[in-house]
């Protein structure tokens, strides 16, 4: 009479067969690798048959699974594989396992029963247990980047500052110039780190919709003048030409803030991964709309790279660029704009973005 044990030994491939037949059949999620999920099945029920062969001997099932060339879940998070999915995975065996017991009339002691269950419930927690960690190991990578990338942001006022001191120190201004000059630098400096740590809580706490619109009438060529001059300490650094292309007659009523969020960061990305050439900011008048390009001749971006961007990286996933071009595209969303970019590799890039003459403000309670 066949027993449990050596039908799981001999026959584990055909078990795992049934089983990932009936998970096709399923409502679980299709395109997992086949020979991932059906191989290491074979492996797990070959391992339980193997122990219940010498069950007074027989490994502690919670001991078991902690040996790691005997479970590799994370295969299946980098496939992007659900640990509920996985959990079901287990679930769905048994559910073979027994109708196979069934259908070959295997008499099966209860201790062995119960010490195949016991495995499986295991294997199901060591599962659980390695994902989690896996997970937590991808969002302190993330957060790093992140902090990284808000460490990039505070950089460009920083070092503005920092220019602005060591002029000062060389400098021959006469009193009032030196005064207007470190007013204006400072001020401008401070308001910005103010404003990319106020990004930052917005980046945790609201969706685009859920941030505060309060339009002005402003004229963008000044603020981009701003925002090149904050960056030509950098761009002077690797040779860089910075171009101000924006229309000097061009108003419009938007958020300033917003708008310098999104300008700022665009021509600060450029600036940082163009080794030579040049950065330029552009406009174009489109009827009731306003296109802005941050045009760089840098290497590009590669298709592949674009799919990624503008977008909050999720745990598990590969791609983005971090905090920068995030807080782009919830700026230019948040006034109902839209922002894209254009590029190949080897031949630089431009990054866009389309915003109405005027937008409606909003409101919104903190």
């Amino acid at each position: 009479m066949p027993s449990l044990s050596d039908e799981l030994i001999y026959s584990a491939e055909d078990i795992a067969h049934k089983w990932y037949e009936a998970w096709r059949l399923s409502s679980h999620p299709k395109g997992v690798d086949e020979h991932l999920l059906k191989n290491r099945i074979g492996d797990h029920l070959r391992l339980i048959g193997e122990q219940l062969k010498n069950l007074s001997s027989a490994e502690e099932p919670g001991e078991m699974w902690k040996l790691v060339d005997r479970l590799d879940p994370e295969l299946r998070v980098r496939q992007h594989v659900a640990i509920e999915e996985v959990v079901q995975e287990y679930c769905t065996v048994l559910d073979v396992v027994r109708n196979w017991i069934e259908e070959r009339r295997i008499d099966v002691p209860f201790v062995e029963y119960s010490y195949f269950y016991r495995a499986l419930f295991e294997l199901t927690a060591e599962s659980v247990r390695r994902y989690c960690i896996e997970q937590a190991n991808i969002v302190a990578a993330e957060r790093a980047k992140y902090l990284a990338s808000l460490a990039h942001q505070m950089r460009g006022p920083l070092s503005s500052l920092t220019v602005l001191i060591d002029q000062v120190k060389r400098s021959g201004l006469s009193g009032q110039q030196l005064n207007e000059t470190v007013v204006q630098i400072s001020d401008r400096s401070l308001k910005r780190l103010v404003a990319l740590i106020e990004n930052v809580l917005k980046l945790e706490r609201f969706n685009p919709d859920e941030i505060a619109v309060r339009p002005q009438v402003v004229r963008p060529v000044d603020i981009v003048r701003n925002v090149l001059a904050d960056n030509q300490h950098d761009a002077a650094e690797r040779g860089l030409r910075l171009e101000n292309a924006v229309d000097i007659s061009l108003a419009m009523r938007i958020d300033p803030e917003l708008f310098l969020d999104a300008i700022s960061n665009l021509v600060q990305n450029a600036v940082k991964y163009t080794t030579s050439g040049f950065v330029r900011v552009e406009s174009l008048e489109e009827d009731d709309e306003v296109v802005f390009k941050v045009i760089d001749s840098g290497s590009g971006v590669s298709p592949e790279q674009i799919e990624n961007l503008f977008r909050l990286v999720q745990p598990g996933e590969a791609g983005g660029v971090g905090l920068g071009l995030l807080i782009v595209s919830r700026a230019v969303r948040a006034q109902g704009g839209t922002v894209g970019v254009e590029s190949k590799p080897g031949k630089g890039s431009t990054f866009w973005f389309r915003l109405l003459r005027v937008i409606t403000p909003r409101d919104v309670e903190l």
